[in-house]
């Protein structure tokens, strides 16, 4: 324990933005639980059986997305953590610590971490619940005068949601670091290629089967619900693609990634810069792409659906009462990722400027890194949204030209630009603070 405390003490500058991560996740999937059952005891106690039906449709809905939101970004932020040390925990096992020890200590730093992040969720989970329910109430359901109280399982619930996901997250990636020989992780210095894991690939198998699971009845069988139903079915099957296509990141994120930016004709060093950052650091790059890309996809199959189904609505204020804990922990979660890189970046801007790199030249890489981050996650929100109004308009007995022209493009390209700024503008922030960086302390440190 002693050693956990020791190497938590020594990283707090990283830990501190993986800790913020985890507590936002776990205060927003703490919440929407709270309100979920607050809404449905109160529906119950008042007897009105429509309203408990609702409160479980709706509530469902929102816990579903924010938990896999909250899971699959705090996961990703802590395994980066975690590999950005490797050369720190290959240092212990030079030092004589056995590797079993290094994975037992690492991973009583994970606990640690979640149970910090959980308490620190346990008085910002009843607020998220509050306006939870102030949004439901919005939306036209009667909640009988709900009203958040706390209960002692309010607080299991927030530990919960900051123990698990950095467990899950950090599972795999301990037991790589114990096994990892030691000169390897000294002399590689690009991130390791990714492996997929046995768990990811039986997850990823099983959201495979839910895709053409859902896709058969959805696209091409008559179902007795009609129209109503088969467009179910083919929103789940998107659904379920999305989750795949994010699970596997590193094999479809970092190929996108590569791709576009290989056809864009520019020859300027700052560009060739940028580029090959992102490429060598593979994982910090899928890290950093995926909560932008999480949302923008969500975002995007959420209103192709409000746009082809009866009485539904596709307008940013309706997807805001389902998703707005996603974009909450979404982008709590891009910022924190760029953030606990700094000393990687400004080790690697060190090495360029002592190789002659003028100082303009850094900064504007690192703005063409932000730009390349998020261009990533807008063009795998594109490529969803295209996807999901051909299998939508399929399941619909609809045009695609007519879901497509429904569509508010308006609001998508502003979230789209949103994205863009705000990964543009943390890095061009840290930039500033690494061009004052003397270089020579910077490779000695």
């Amino acid at each position: 324990m002693r050693l956990v405390l020791s190497d938590v003490r020594m990283q707090a500058s990283m830990w501190l933005w993986t800790l913020l991560c985890a507590a936002v996740g776990a205060a927003c999937s703490a919440g929407s639980v709270i309100a979920m059952f607050t809404a449905v005891s109160a529906a119950r106690a008042a007897g009105d059986a429509r309203m408990v039906s609702a409160s479980i449709a709706l509530g469902g809905n929102i816990v579903f997305f924010t938990v896999l939101a909250a899971v699959g970004i705090v996961a990703s932020t802590v395994g980066l953590t975690l590999m950005t040390q490797r050369r720190e925990h290959a240092l212990w096992v030079i030092l004589g610590i056995p590797r079993n020890r290094v994975r037992s200590v690492l991973r009583t730093e994970l606990v640690v971490l979640g149970t910090m992040a959980g308490a620190l969720a346990v008085p910002l989970a009843p607020l998220v619940a509050s306006i939870a329910l102030s949004q439901w109430t919005t939306t036209g359901l009667d909640l009988h005068g709900a009203t958040v109280g706390f209960q002692l399982w309010h607080i299991g619930t927030s530990v919960l949601s900051g123990v698990v996901p950095c467990l899950l997250g950090g599972w795999g990636v301990t037991r790589r670091a114990a096994r990892t020989p030691e000169m390897r992780a000294f002399r590689d210095l690009s991130d390791p290629p990714a492996r997929p894991g046995v768990a990811r690939g039986i997850l990823a198998l099983c959201l495979l089967a839910g895709v053409v699971g859902m896709w058969i009845p959805g696209l091409g069988l008559e179902l007795d619900g009609g129209i109503e139903q088969r467009t179910a079915f083919a929103f789940t099957g998107n659904l379920f693609l999305i989750c795949l296509l994010l699970l596997m990141g590193p094999w479809v994120l970092t190929p996108l990634m590569k791709s576009w930016t290989a056809l864009v004709p520019s020859r300027g060093v700052a560009w060739h810069l940028a580029v090959q950052s992102c490429r060598t650091r593979a994982a910090r790059s899928v890290t950093t792409v995926l909560p932008f890309a999480l949302s923008l996809s969500f975002v995007g199959l959420f209103m192709v659906m409000g746009n082809v189904m009866p009485g539904s609505s596709a307008g940013l204020d309706d997807v805001l009462v389902v998703l707005g804990w996603v974009f909450v922990v979404s982008w709590v979660g891009g910022l924190a990722v760029i953030a606990l890189v700094g000393r990687e970046r400004t080790r690697d801007s060190a090495i360029v400027t002592v190789a002659g790199a003028r100082p303009g030249v850094l900064t504007r890489s690192t703005i063409y890194e932000g730009a390349i981050y998020a261009g990533t996650a807008i063009i795998f929100g594109a490529i969803s949204i295209a996807v999901t109004s051909v299998t939508i308009a399929v399941g619909a007995r609809i045009g695609v030209v007519q879901v497509l022209d429904g569509l508010p493009w308006a609001t998508l390209g502003a979230l789209a630009g949103v994205t863009l700024v705000t990964t543009c503008l943390a890095l061009a922030l840290q930039a500033l603070r690494v061009s004052r960086t003397v270089p020579a302390r910077a490779l000695r440190s």
